[in-house]
């Protein structure tokens, strides 16, 4: 029995051992950043400003890779999700592909609750609410009183069906008693440019993807999202000051890995989050993004993604939201 005992305490050392030493020497090699979009976007944006600081607190490389592709970042999110639990593939997660995708997919491909390491919100990006020329120089409530006593003729685009901005759409509708017409598009750039063109009215759509056409004057904000007003919008209310503060979505992006990392590998990398976000240059160049640093830790983050999924899934339930 003694012997037994023995065997069995050996191989138990024999599978933890590696994996203490992994922890204990982490990272010994460089890591990967998955962005679940193209190059160039806010996600992408957000990972590569990151990442420089973040390799320095960590003495390695960060490799950051975009692998956009299917319904909401639906590919590259899957990577992160199949990936070795090591601490050396991460990604990018956003409040499309951690929130609005999977509440409105008939068939969830992961579960936010189940299949993820949580290490830090890294950021948040104010959304927004735009009109067109179409709607000439009415005001919101205008628009609102318009909505209801024509349904469905007070049209907005987003940058497809499922996202963050469409849910958003339908949060408005149920806060005001409105029907609008919903026009998804392939992107947000098509849809601003639709609604700049005067062919659809208006939009919801994140603040930094429309700064363009709002500093071009081809779009005219009605409203914004977070606790206060933006900066470079000073004259645009908040969805709060307004009397809507139900329909003021942030974007966010965070840093996952796949389910079962080691907790001191998860507390080693939010700490190398929270260097970077505490950092002077980090911090501008997250504000001329109209970005603002969070760093949340590893349990406040997961606490805020599940709280959140919850929420999207009773809202695209009781609108009939569903993306095949």
């Amino acid at each position: 029995m003694q012997m037994l005992k023995m065997a069995r305490a050996l191989a138990l050392a024999a599978i933890m051992g590696p994996a203490c030493a992994g922890a204990a020497g982490f990272p010994e090699r460089p890591i990967r950043i998955v962005v679940p979009f193209p190059p160039g976007g806010t996600a992408d944006i957000v990972a590569r400003v990151v990442s420089d600081k973040m390799a320095q607190e960590l003495g390695t490389t960060l490799i950051v890779e975009n692998k956009p592709g299917g319904a909401g970042g639906s590919v590259g999110t899957l990577e992160i999700v199949r990936a070795r639990p090591d601490g050396y593939t991460l990604g990018i997660a956003t409040v499309g592909t951690l929130g609005t995708a999977p509440a409105t997919a008939p068939r969830a491909l992961y579960d936010p609750e189940k299949d993820f390491s949580y290490i830090s919100n890294i950021a948040s990006m104010p959304m927004l609410l735009a009109a067109g020329p179409s709607m000439g120089q009415a005001t919101l409530q205008e628009i609102i009183e318009r909505a209801r006593q024509r349904p469905g003729t007070v049209s907005f685009g987003s940058g497809g069906t499922g996202g963050v901005a469409h849910l958003m759409g339908a949060k408005f509708e149920v806060a005001t008693g409105t029907r609008l017409m919903h026009v998804p598009y392939r992107g947000a750039n098509p849809a601003l440019t639709d609604v700049a063109g005067g062919q659809v009215d208006l939009i919801f759509d994140a603040l930094a993807s429309s700064a363009p056409f709002l500093q071009s004057q081809r779009i005219r904000p009605l409203a914004v999202s977070g606790q206060s007003r933006v900066g470079g919008l000073p004259q645009t209310p908040t969805f709060a000051e307004a009397g809507l503060p139900e329909v003021g979505t942030q974007a966010w992006y965070g840093l996952v890995g796949p389910a079962g990392i080691d907790g001191k590998i998860v507390q080693r990398l939010y700490e190398a989050v929270q260097a970077a976000v505490s950092s002077a240059e980090v911090r501008e160049r997250l504000e001329k993004l109209d970005t603002q640093a969070v760093g949340s830790d590893p349990q406040a983050y997961r606490e805020q993604v599940v709280k959140e999924l919850q929420a999207w899934r009773q809202l695209a339930q009781s609108q009939n939201i569903v993306v095949d």
